[in-house]
């Protein structure tokens, strides 16, 4: 067989086509045609007869900042200290007990941990929200086993409250060990029967007189189909408020692009909105002012003569702001877990094709192409909170340090770092 092989190889003229195709070529030329065929057929087919899931809208952000000035690129956030490595998942929200040096956490095996990062860093112990049991942190397991998200400690109580994507809101006795739920995922909006019910709860902090802010990111699509939400782009989030005294729950701001970290500071409640990559400011709001925007515009029309204004704080992020929390000094952490690409720009301008992508893929799948198209890229900014200003920022370009949805002081001098992917805390000092 060589020497036949070797023959045909001697006589054959690179430079003169054979009269007749072999029939092996024949054969691979209707292969790779029937699959090309059989592809723009599934395509097509998916096309016309199978429904999106979102209703995608176009859309254009303004170019991102620029990284020069206080945003200029460094290493500083990669000198972070990982902990707790591959003992915790997704913890997304951190709370820290500055009485005790106790740092909390959610995880999205919907786990709720003690922690202790003096010496060697360890869980204590943990509590989880409900009996259910196969609690993995996979995507069919999140809605029965709940995803903890936003968490603060109560200043009077010291009690640990809980926002839970899924089950709703919660406190924690940690001395008593005592667990209980204000409201679950669902509740309807008080005194407002036509008024859509809770979906997906995100963050949140304690206003003045008590009653917490609340941010709902969508009230379409719930916390393991977010990527739903950002390819729509459609305003389908709320600012909510929960008075725990009445056990009522109003709208305080609806019609918001995903908005998710909560900051209450100094007469005004902060905003990040992460489907427009910039954060809001709302003035001095009480329990009951309702502020319905709308055409997705600022100053749209209001249904409360005590509503403040609503503005834009820090516009045009290079990223996408998530847990927004404040410093001991005046200023604002502002994590960037994804940075802004022409991708992004590219996609927002088609939503033909974002709405054909859910489509053919799945959320996970999704998931698992972002993340392989995504450069990985560790960004933090700390702006002034009467300004906006930019004071400083940390980077990571190695994306070491990457994904930081959360940036909490622990009152040592440090950072502790949070995540919702990533399977480890982190410490930077400062």
């Amino acid at each position: 067989m060589r020497e036949h092989t070797h023959a045909v190889q001697e006589h054959f003229n690179p430079a003169q086509e054979p009269d007749d195709p072999s029939p092996t070529s024949n054969a691979s030329v209707l292969v790779v045609s029937a699959v090309v065929a059989s592809i723009a057929f599934a395509v097509t087919c998916t096309h016309f007869f199978v429904t999106s899931p979102i209703d995608a809208v176009e859309f254009r952000l303004p170019p991102p900042a620029p990284f020069d000035n206080k945003m200029t690129p460094n290493e500083r956030l990669s000198m972070a200290e990982l902990l707790l490595e591959d003992q915790v998942y997704g913890p997304e929200s951190i709370a820290v007990n500055r009485k005790t040096g106790r740092v909390y956490t959610g995880l999205k095996t919907g786990l709720i941990c003690e922690i202790d990062l003096d010496n060697e860093a360890k869980i204590l112990r943990a509590v989880r929200l409900t009996s259910v049991e196969g609690c993995d942190g996979s995507y069919h397991s999140m809605p029965k086993c709940g995803r903890p998200l936003g968490m603060r400690v109560h200043p009077d109580t010291d009690e640990l409250y809980v926002l839970d994507a899924y089950l709703g809101l919660f406190s924690i006795n940690w001395k008593t060990e005592k667990v209980r739920q204000f409201f679950a995922g669902g509740t309807s909006i008080t005194g407002n029967d036509s008024a859509i019910p809770t979906r997906y709860l995100n963050d949140f902090d304690f206003l003045p007189d008590g009653c917490l802010v609340i941010s709902e990111s969508s009230t379409k699509f719930d916390d393991r189909d977010f990527i739903y939400d950002l390819m729509e782009h459609r305003a389908n989030g709320r600012l909510l408020s929960y008075n725990t005294d009445k056990d009522e729950l109003t709208v305080l701001v609806g019609d918001l692009h995903f908005p998710n970290g909560v900051q209450v500071r100094r007469g005004k409640v902060l905003v990040a909105e992460m489907g427009k990559a910039r954060i809001l400011k709302l003035v001095s709001p009480q329990a009951c002012t309702i502020i319905l925007l709308e055409d997705n515009k600022m100053g749209g029309s209001r249904f409360s003569p005590s509503a403040e204004e609503l503005s834009v704080f820090i516009d045009n992020l290079p990223g996408y702001p998530d847990n927004i929390r404040h410093g001991s000094d005046g200023t604002l952490w502002v994590p960037i877990p994804t940075t802004r690409s022409e991708t992004d720009s590219w996609l927002g301008a088609r939503p033909t094709i974002r709405s054909m992508l859910t489509k053919l893929l799945s959320p996970q799948a999704m998931h698992a192409v972002a993340d392989w198209m995504t450069h990985k890229y560790g960004l933090i900014l700390k702006v002034d909170i009467e300004s906006g200003a930019v004071l400083e920022s940390f980077h990571d370009p190695t994306g070491r340090i990457s994904d930081v949805s959360t940036a909490v002081e622990d009152g040592k001098g440090n950072l502790i770092l949070g995540s919702d992917v990533n399977y480890f805390l982190a410490r930077l000092k400062l």
